[in-house]
């Protein structure tokens, strides 16, 4: 929605009726199910294995509440395209803001692609990986907990480590009394900043590593009960924005910002 609004300005207000039944419906005013639930125990995977809990949310509704709602979160991207249209006049730059959000959020990718191209299809192919989480979790609940565990303990010492950096940062630029001292300390600063992310860089690595031998085994499974397109939405849902959405907008801007790019062992898979 951050995205959404950073492109469209003024028309991500649309459609606000639709847009806050979504959020009451699978956002963050949703009410959570029973934790002794089949479905709380779904969402508990696939939040587990990294998916989001709005997507988590989705997967694991009733097919008829999940084909609402997909009808009406691709009602509301339609009358705010329509408003966008009517300030900027200019389908190609539309498309060109539709293609940077796709390009940094899989579940925008897949709404675009699957969800709204093909409403018929897409809720059966969310809800097998849904309804059959205990299936391929039972058979992959080794690398599953390894990665989760990793990918807390490793997120926890990331945002440690940069929140660390920047209350230093702003001690010593509030230490600086004349233009000399703080073009010094901003030297200093921007030294200590890299130094920072070079270290999150390869921890970050260790985690990635982690979510290869979880997906291997994962999208194995999710092939075998549910087919091929399961797999390809759930591959984007994970993959595209994993960066950005692991590391939290801040620090991953800071990466962006100081053009350092992610390691061999998160770069061959993950690009945003």
């Amino acid at each position: 929605m951050m995205l959404y609004a950073k492109h469209l300005g003024e028309c991500s207000t649309v459609a606000s009726d639709i847009s806050q039944k979504l959020v009451d419906t699978i956002g963050s005013e949703s009410i959570a199910p029973n934790p002794d639930t089949p479905e709380a125990a779904s969402q508990r995977i696939l939040k587990a294995i990294g998916v989001d809990s709005v997507s988590a949310s989705l997967m694991t509704m009733p097919l008829k509440d999940m084909k609402q709602t997909i009808h009406e979160a691709c009602l509301k991207n339609e009358l705010q395209f329509q408003c966008a249209f009517g300030f900027l006049q200019d389908q190609n730059k539309i498309a060109e803001h539709i293609t940077a959000m796709m390009e940094n959020d899989g579940n925008v990718k897949v709404m675009f692609e699957n969800e709204c191209h093909r409403p018929e299809a897409t809720p059966s192919t969310y809800a097998c990986i849904g309804e059959n989480s205990d299936v391929w979790y039972n058979e992959c609940h080794a690398s599953i907990n390894s990665y989760n565990n990793t990918r807390t303990e490793i997120n926890e010492q990331m945002i440690v480590s940069y929140t660390k950096t920047l209350s230093i940062i702003q001690e010593l630029v509030g230490r600086a009394k004349t233009e000399s001292e703080l073009e010094q300390i901003t030297a200093e600063s921007t030294t200590l900043m890299l130094q920072t992310l070079a270290g999150i860089k390869r921890i970050e690595a260790f985690k990635c590593r982690s979510y290869y031998q979880m997906e291997r085994c994962l999208l194995k499974n999710v092939l075998r009960k549910c087919g091929m397109d399961s797999v390809n939405a759930l591959e984007i849902i994970l993959r595209i924005g994993y960066l950005r959405r692991e590391r939290g907008d801040h620090l991953h801007s800071q990466f962006l910002e100081s053009d350092i790019s992610p390691s061999s062992a998160c770069s061959k898979t993950f690009t945003s």
